[in-house]
């Protein structure tokens, strides 16, 4: 009973399914989602999150990398918010470069970044570590703050990858 009652409120696993946030987290990792923290205070760029997608229809795990009311855009390859360059060790990257962030082109949404765009009040734009083969809030648009389930903390399986997020 008491293992049911810390998934439901404070600390719940989850599978990595893809290889969108490669290599911070790979397909078959398993990672820790603390579901009290955004209580206590807003999601921050760079929080790694779950969501549960109305877009999609399904859990996605994503990085926060702009907060309500900033601005974010692609040029050359990297993400800017509100015009500076974010600096994002963390993205994927192929033969010692980084692979480049592109917008999602020809699906005429205002979030598929091929131009500046303003994310609303009460939402975050989230983007994959792996950028190339990530669909994002580029592809669906910004999160509800509402489907923010919580914040990955810790990769707990394989014990070879074992380490804090």
């Amino acid at each position: 009973m008491a293992a049911l009652l810390v998934q439901a409120f404070l600390v719940k696993p989850y599978g990595i399914p893809s290889e969108s946030m490669a290599a911070t987290l790979v397909p078959r990792d398993r990672v820790l989602v603390n579901r009290v923290v955004y209580r206590l205070h807003a999601p921050g760029r760079g929080d790694i999150v779950v969501i549960d997608s109305a877009a999609v229809g399904r859990i996605l795990i994503k990085r926060v990398v702009a907060l309500p009311g900033e601005t974010i855009s692609v040029s050359g390859g990297a993400v800017y918010v509100d015009g500076r360059r974010l600096d994002e060790p963390y993205v994927h990257r192929m033969d010692g470069e980084t692979e480049p962030a592109e917008p999602f082109r020809g699906t005429g949404q205002a979030w598929a970044l091929e131009r500046p765009y303003k994310v609303p009040a009460g939402h975050y734009f989230l983007m994959g570590d792996n950028r190339v083969v990530s669909d994002d809030s580029r592809d669906w648009g910004p999160a509800p703050r509402r489907e923010i389930i919580g914040e990955a903390f810790f990769t707990y399986w394989p014990l070879s990858r074992l380490h804090g997020l």
